[in-house]
C-alpha cells in the first residue's frame, strides 16, 4: 500500500487550530473505519495533516468527511486549501519545501513540539505510519543544505522524532539496539 498525505490549511491563516481536538478524534475514527488502515491526523496552527496508507486515492472522501466535521454551513473550497500527495516521493518533496520555509520561522519550535506530542499520543494506533514518516523525515533532514536555516533545529527535531519511535518500542533488547545504532551513526 502506498503512503498518502492530505494537507489542509485555511486560505486566510488564523493563529488557531482548524478543528478542535474532539473533532480530530471524530475525523480520525471515521477515516480509520472508512480506509480500513491506520490514519494519522496531526492538528497544528499551520493546518491539518492527514496521513494514511491505501492502494486508492481517498482525497475526495477525506475532503467530504472534513467538510462534515469542520464546516457544516460553509463551502470548504472557499475557506480551505487542500494539497494531496499520492506517494512517498511527493510527500518528501513537499516536506523538503515546507521545512525550508518553516525552519526560518519563529514558530518552528512550537510546531515541532506540538507535532511530536501528537505523534507520541497516536503511536499505539499508528506504528507503521509513524515509522514510514520517520524514514521520510530522516531523508528530509539529511538533505537540507539551505542558507539561513538553523540546521541544529532540524537535527534536534529529527532526533526527537526518532525518540518518539524508539521510546515506544516495547522490546527492551530491540530498543537498546536502536539506541546503539543511532549512537554509532551520530559518531560517524
Amino acid at each position: 500500500m502506498s503512503l498518502k498525505y492530505l494537507h489542509i490549511n485555511e486560505k486566510h491563516h488564523k493563529k488557531q487550530l482548524i478543528i478542535s481536538h474532539q473533532q480530530v478524534i471524530i475525523l480520525k475514527n471515521f477515516l480509520t473505519e472508512l480506509v480500513k488502515s491506520e490514519v494519522l491526523v496531526i492538528n497544528t496552527n499551520l493546518g491539518l495533516e492527514i496521513y494514511y496508507e491505501s492502494m486508492y486515492d481517498c482525497t475526495q472522501i477525506i475532503k467530504d468527511t472534513f467538510a462534515i466535521v469542520a464546516c457544516k454551513k460553509c463551502k470548504t473550497e472557499d475557506k480551505y486549501r487542500f494539497y494531496d500527495f499520492q506517494n512517498e516521493q511527493e510527500i518528501q518533496l513537499f516536506m523538503d519545501t515546507a521545512m525550508q520555509k518553516l525552519a526560518r520561522m519563529p514558530l518552528f519550535t512550537s510546531y515541532t513540539k506540538s507535532m511530536l506530542g501528537q505523534l507520541n499520543a497516536q503511536f499505539e494506533t499508528n506504528r507503521r505510519l509513524i515509522g514510514r514518516l520517520l524514514e521520510i523525515w530522516h531523508e528530509v533532514s539529511s538533505n537540507i543544505r539551505y542558507k539561513g536555516i538553523n540546521l541544529q533545529k532540524i537535527r534536534d527535531f529529527r532526533n526527537d522524532f526518532q525518540a518518539v519511535y524508539i521510546n515506544n518500542v516495547e522490546n527492551d533488547i530491540l530498543k537498546e539496539l536502536f539506541m546503539e545504532m543511532l549512537e554509532k551513526k551520530h559518531l560517524n
